[in-house]
Order: C-alpha cells, then structure tokens, then sequence
C-alpha cells in the first residue's frame, strides 16, 4: 500500500515538473518571431529560431510571422488624370519589422491586413490620380526608341516618359506604416481595365493612333522612294553624260582617221578618187524614175556618153525632177 502511494506521488510530482517545464518553455520556428508578455506589458521579442525559456503562468508567448505576407485589394473603379475612368486591381507584399510596435498597435496579421485596405488603396487611388492612363498601362519607363523624328515629335506630347514601375514606387513611398511597426516591401498592378463607358472611346483612339502612325510610315516611305529614285535619275543621267561625251570623243576620232585616210588615197591617186566622187553622184542623183536635164558643157553628160575618156571635168550636180 505504502508503495504504490510513493508511485503516485512520484508519478504526480513528475507530471507537474513536466507541466511547468512544458510552461516555461516555447519554440521558435524559422520564419517566426516571438513576443514575450506579463501581465499583458511586453518584456521581450525573440527573433532567433530554438529554444527559448519564459516564467511559466505569468508570462505568454504570442506567434508572429517573420517572413513576408501577401496582401490582394479588391478592384477599385478610379480616374486617372486625363479623365479616364479604369477599374484597378493591386497586391503587395509586406512584412513586421518592429514586433513590439506592431503587437501594441496592431496585434495580430488579420487586423494588420485591415491597415493595408485602407491605406494602400488611398495611395493608389492618390498616384492614379495624378498621372496620365499611358503611365498605368505602360510596363516600362525605358525611354521610348521612334523610328522616325517626325514619329517622336507627333507623340512626344501623348507619352509622359514614365511606366507603370514609377507608378508603382511612387504609392509604395506612399504608404507610411512605420508607426504599426510594418513594412510595405512591393507593390505591384495587377491589372487595368477600362470600364464600359469609355472602353470604345478608348478603342477608337487607340485605331486613329496605329492609323495616324501608318500614315506617317507611307508618307516617309514615299519620300525615301523619291529620294532613291531622284539619286538614282541622277546618276543615270551622269553615266549618260559620260556616255555621251566619250562617243562624241571616239566619233571624233574615227572621223579624224577617215578623214586623214582619205586625205592619204587622194594624195596618191587622185584621179581614182575623182572617180569614186563621180560615181557617188550618179549614185546619189540616178533613181528608178529621175529623168536629167544636163546641158551639152555637163561633164556627167560627157561621162555618160564616153565612159572611158580620160578627162575628168568637175561634175556639177544636175537639177533633177521626178
């Protein structure tokens, strides 16, 4: 009897070792972080991972998330600066960097998230408000690259040179939660859409600007025609030039040689040469139906009667009728 009575007392004392053990002591996981309080007053905030000792039954340990939390509003209809109503939809991720501030302001995740709806969509709304519809719709704000310096003049008045990345930075510099020990790490746009009231507004524009572009491609493009073109008549026309004037040169030439190669056979033989003349003329004067009339002194008419006589009398073209 005495024996199982020291079992139970040795049985019960263990259970409430363990149960004190068990209360004075609390795991911190990785990607958690810990406040430690009494009597409801914060005495500590844990941030190392392991195992980590409290007072037992008068001090608690209360769990909060270390790494980052997803936050997702709700659509918001909204107008950008240029009087375009869009419906904006935008998450963001952020994070507890003062645990004791956000625990005595806050508490706990779920209320922090409530925070976040309000604030956030006040700075989008804010930012939206004071830029252009281009701004929220362009991803980038790389500086546009135009094809043309017409293209960019014509667009550089539509396009404020920014993107939806500076959008963004700027309503994440515009939420301030320092005083709820939180931390807005990104924010991004989800997505933009117009609503149905000026969706074929917008539809129509976005067609006038692709065909006002087209335009300005064809009117470039003809001019390039007309510059190639113009250099191209040019060029022809200083080959032809050229041309022209080394067949003038070789025509020169050549009539230089005849005429020297004439001047040479008349020297040696001009009687054969008075002959070929007279032979050209008859060539040239007789036809099928040309009738002469020579006088008795025509020294073709002499020709014509005594083909060999050796004078050669100069021969004077005959008047012919036909």
């Amino acid at each position: 009897m005495k024996t199982r009575m020291t079992v139970a007392v040795v049985v019960i004392v263990l259970g409430i070792a363990a149960f004190v053990l068990y209360s004075s002591t609390f795991i911190v996981e990785e990607g958690k972080q810990v406040i430690v309080t009494q009597f409801g007053d914060i005495v500590d905030d844990v941030q190392e991972p392991g195992l980590h000792y409290k007072t037992p039954f008068i001090q608690e340990a209360y769990y909060l998330e270390k790494r980052l939390l997803p936050w997702d509003g709700a659509p918001e209809s909204m107008q950008t600066k240029d009087k375009k109503r869009i419906d904006i939809d935008v998450w963001a991720r952020w994070r507890i960097v003062d645990p004791m501030t956000f625990f005595q302001t806050v508490r706990n995740e779920d209320r922090g998230q409530k925070i976040l709806d309000d604030l956030v969509d006040s700075a989008v709304r804010d930012v939206v408000a004071r830029h252009n519809l281009i701004d929220v719709v362009r991803k980038s704000n790389d500086e546009l690259i135009y094809e043309t310096e017409e293209l960019e003049r014509t667009t550089a008045d539509r396009v404020a040179g920014r993107g939806r990345d500076d959008v963004e930075d700027e309503i994440l510099r515009g939420v301030d939660l320092k005083e709820y020990g939180m931390k807005l790490v990104k924010v991004r746009i989800k997505r933009v859409n117009y609503v149905a009231s000026v969706r074929a507004t917008v539809y129509e524009r976005m067609i006038s600007e692709r065909l006002r572009i087209a335009k300005l491609y064809e009117s470039e493009a003809v001019e390039e025609k007309n510059r190639i073109l113009g250099q191209t008549q040019k060029e022809l026309d200083q080959i032809e030039g050229e041309m022209e004037k080394e067949s003038v040169e070789i025509r020169g030439q050549a009539d230089a040689q005849v005429i020297e190669l004439t001047a040479k056979a008349y020297g040696q033989s001009p009687e054969f040469y008075e002959f070929l003349r007279r032979l050209e003329v008859l060539k040239k004067t007789l036809g099928r139906d040309t009738r002469l009339i020579l006088s008795t002194e025509s020294g073709l008419l002499q020709m014509l009667k005594e083909p060999g006589q050796s004078t050669l009398a100069p021969v004077v073209p005959p008047r012919t009728s036909r």
